[in-house]
């Protein structure tokens, strides 16, 4: 058996190579015909037997986008008032796990007064996010964005 014609690496197709050695962003194009043909008619393009496809490389990082101030504000509002939303709903829930009735130990008092105080201070925090984010939003639509 003779190994040696397998052995050989088999090589790209030179519309291939041609391609990746010019390493250019972009999408292959059909071919155009030649230009030697009559400058006066109009080029016409050849279709090509492949089909249109992006060449390396394939992911490029989107330009910045452009959105409103009051568009910002108001995504900003909504994350946050759901946050608040959260907490308290995960307050009551939790309350009604340590007693669901009205009789109170002196232990299940105390605990809901920490559970109390726990997510009232989670609440204030998400408060305080919230203004932070919004007067970011503020100085940075008058071109502020670092305080020194």
């Amino acid at each position: 058996m003779d190994t040696s014609n397998s052995a050989k690496k088999r090589s790209m197709s030179p519309s291939t190579e041609a391609r990746y050695k010019e390493s250019k962003i972009g999408i292959k194009r059909p071919k155009l015909e030649a230009p030697d043909a009559d400058p006066r008619r109009p080029k016409r393009e050849v279709p090509d037997a492949e089909p249109m496809f992006p060449v390396p490389p394939y992911r490029q990082t989107p330009g910045p986008i452009s959105v409103a101030q009051t568009y910002l504000r108001k995504l900003i509002l909504e994350r946050w008032e759901a946050e608040v939303r959260a907490c308290e709903n995960a307050k009551k829930l939790e309350l009604l796990e340590i007693a669901p009735g009205k009789d109170l130990t002196l232990i299940q008092a105390s605990l809901r007064r920490l559970v109390s105080e726990r997510w009232d201070a989670e609440v204030k925090h998400c408060e305080e996010a919230k203004k932070v984010q919004l007067l970011e939003l503020l100085l940075a639509a008058h071109g502020i964005t670092r305080l020194v």
